[in-house]
């Protein structure tokens, strides 16, 4: 009789035999699925979990039962509900713009002007008008946003900070915000806000201040009327005229600020007062800020006024003109003699 292999000798070493009752002849056979060990004894499990300290746990198997380390035995992690992350717009655009390299950034133009912003916060949105003001090297060539949460009471404190810029390295970029105003920020408190920053800063400047109007016929809103001044103060305290009687009046009032001894930049302010299209009754105000900063290159400035009028005899063979040029007339004596709801009809 030959001996038995290799693989049944290491059967027969590491299964438990025990004897089958059920055969006459008492064959012993193999018990599918045991375990080569003896079976446990009922255990006094909190006995043994004290002996061991608080880093054992008794863990429950249908094969099994034995101690395991707690940092041993895998456990079911609990997720936590996800929090929905609220995109700041304001947020966004300043990272992009403190990551994005300079040479590429220099190169780019951003336009949010037209674009509605989502989920902005005042204080967002200083942060970025701040660093985009102080930073004329790191910053797009053109860059235009409509604020919506930034106050007119933010206005000072940010012409000021235009201020700080260094001069450009090489050519010019613009930058320009846009800020709702409301009825409690009617232009002449513009204008004297102006004058404190003048009167309490010393080197401060206004020049370049103007007022340009038109007023518009109601059927297809074609101009009637071209209108300029350079009385701001007065246009200032004739304006809430508009709100009662110029409903197809616009109004756009630009002064031009500096601190002398930098001529490299400046800052203008620019108020519009328009018809609303949707309120024949109300106005839509609001306030852009513009700074241009330039290199310290000498530059030649050339400066041509477009705005010329010819009269001449017109002569029978002719082509008569159907629509000559609108002379511009003086906007304060307009608001001081004419009514506006006239005109309309």
């Amino acid at each position: 009789m030959s001996a038995p292999s290799r693989t049944v000798l290491r059967e027969l070493t590491a299964t438990r035999y025990v004897v089958n009752y059920n055969e006459e002849d008492h064959l012993e056979t193999a018990r599918a699925g045991c375990s080569a060990l003896p079976p446990q004894p009922n255990i006094n499990h909190d006995v043994i979990i004290e002996g061991h300290g608080e880093d054992v746990e008794l863990v429950d198997d249908q094969n099994y039962r034995s101690l395991h380390r707690i940092d041993e035995t895998p456990k079911l992690v609990d997720k936590k509900p996800s929090k929905t992350v609220i995109r700041d717009e304001a947020v966004k655009v300043l990272r992009s713009i403190q990551t994005m390299p300079i040479e590429s950034l220099r190169l780019k133009r951003y336009d949010f002007f037209s674009q509605r912003w989502f989920n902005t916060t005042r204080e967002s949105e200083k942060a970025l008008v701040e660093h985009v003001l102080l930073h004329p090297n790191q910053r797009p060539h053109y860059f235009a946003a409509q604020c919506r949460m930034l106050l007119v009471e933010d206005i000072s404190s940010l012409i000021l900070t235009s201020f700080l810029a260094e001069p450009k390295e090489t050519g010019q970029n613009v930058v320009r915000f846009a800020i709702q105003a409301t009825t409690e920020m009617p232009f002449h408190l513009l204008f004297a806000m102006l004058e404190q920053l003048e009167m309490e800063n010393e080197g401060f400047q206004m020049t370049d201040s103007f007022v340009v109007a038109t007023l518009n016929r109601s059927q297809g809103r074609t101009t009637t009327r071209h209108l300029r001044t350079t009385n701001c103060r007065e246009y200032g305290n004739l304006e809430p005229g508009l709100d009662s009687q110029g409903r197809l009046m616009a109004s756009t009032a630009s002064i031009t600020c500096s601190i002398r001894g930098k001529r490299h930049v400046e800052t203008r302010i620019v108020y519009n007062n328009n018809s609303n299209a949707r309120n024949t009754s109300g106005r839509s105000r609001y306030i852009e800020l513009e700074q241009t900063v330039k290199c310290k290159n000498r530059r030649v400035l050339i400066v041509e006024d477009p705005v010329e009028i010819h009269e001449f005899e017109i002569e029978k063979d002719m082509i008569p003109l159907g629509k000559g040029i609108v002379p511009v007339e003086d906007l304060i004596t307009f608001l001081e003699t004419f009514k506006l709801d006239e005109e309309d009809e």
